[in-house]
């Protein structure tokens, strides 16, 4: 998530080849931040500008976890759309209910076994 006092808004773009694309996430992977921030660095460096405050990339469980608060967000705005019309007099159907449970139990096993050491 960034920062709210992210300053950084404007979006220059880069093409690169497969090959140079492939030696860039090398290069970011090794120095633990994503293509953008190395870029970025790289560019600022080049100009003489001071560089930004590194953040270092995500690992592999917050990048997990970030997703799966996702996908519990978006079952939530289900939940809320079905409550919604049920307060509103509307019938919510019976398999809409089963499918939004199945999904739900299917993350929250996901989230537990993702979990367990092994």
């Amino acid at each position: 998530m960034a920062s709210e006092s992210r300053k950084a808004t404007i979006t220059i773009g880069l093409r690169l080849t497969p090959i140079e694309h492939q030696l860039v996430l090398d290069a970011a992977a090794a120095a633990g931040v994503g293509p953008s921030t190395l870029a970025r660095e790289a560019v600022l460096a080049r100009a003489n500008a001071p560089l930004p405050p590194r953040r270092r990339k995500r690992d592999g469980l917050r990048v997990e976890v970030g997703r799966w608060a996702g996908e519990a967000a978006k079952l939530g705005n289900n939940l809320n759309q079905l409550a919604k019309h049920a307060n509103q007099g509307g019938r919510v159907d019976a398999a809409a209910l089963d499918a939004l449970q199945a999904e739900i139990r299917a993350l929250h096993e996901a989230v537990l076994a993702a979990g367990s050491p092994g």
